[in-house]
């Protein structure tokens, strides 16, 4: 982890000139349908010892579908039914916990702190800063998400390039719209 904040901005920003560097595409997830409003219902309801609220947990997971194919949830380890029955420590037990300890060592931003899972989603392709540069705040509610999604284990990432065009379509709608607009003021 970075000591402190001038550190981080400096990390992110080689990163940033290394992505530009080889041409890579990002996916900007603040771009993404529905993140904005996310990030101000965390503004005003946010999350306590890491939980949200269950309205809100219904809005993440919504999105996380829509964005992503999959939620939180989803990717976490699925124990067998009558898990709790066996006795810890035996070979069945241990079999078990061995897969969910696997399972669990593929989403290492879930650990992270949001500075450092923003750099580690950075490297993956996903970009979770505002448009100032500061990790969004959604960051630890959709990491598992966006690195299943990237490292293929489950998911989908959204098509940048995709994403762009759509972005651009929408610009030049409210481009014609507001032209129009103005010139039926003018009559």
């Amino acid at each position: 982890m970075a000591n402190s904040y001038a550190e981080w901005k400096r990390e992110v920003s080689e990163l940033d000139a290394l992505i530009s560097k080889i041409g890579a595409s990002v996916l900007q997830v603040r771009k993404l349908e529905g993140i904005a409003e996310l990030e101000d219902k965390l503004i005003l309801s946010p999350p306590r010892n890491g939980e949200v609220t269950p309205d809100l947990e219904d809005v993440v997971d919504q999105l996380s579908i829509k964005h992503f194919g999959i939620t939180n949830a989803d990717t976490r380890f699925k124990y067998p039914d009558g898990f709790e029955d066996m006795v810890k420590g035996m070979a069945e037990w241990w079999s078990v916990q061995s897969r969910a300890d696997d399972h669990e060592e593929q989403f290492s931003t879930s650990l992270m702190t949001d500075d450092e899972a923003v750099l580690a989603l950075l490297v993956l392709g996903a970009d979770f800063r505002d448009g100032r540069g500061n990790p969004l705040r959604c960051t630890k509610l959709l990491c598992r998400q966006v690195e299943a999604a990237a490292l293929k284990i489950m998911g989908h990432l959204p098509d940048v390039n995709a994403l762009g065009l759509k972005t651009w379509e929408s610009k030049l709608e409210k481009d014609a719209q507001l032209h129009l607009a103005r010139k039926g003021r003018a009559k």
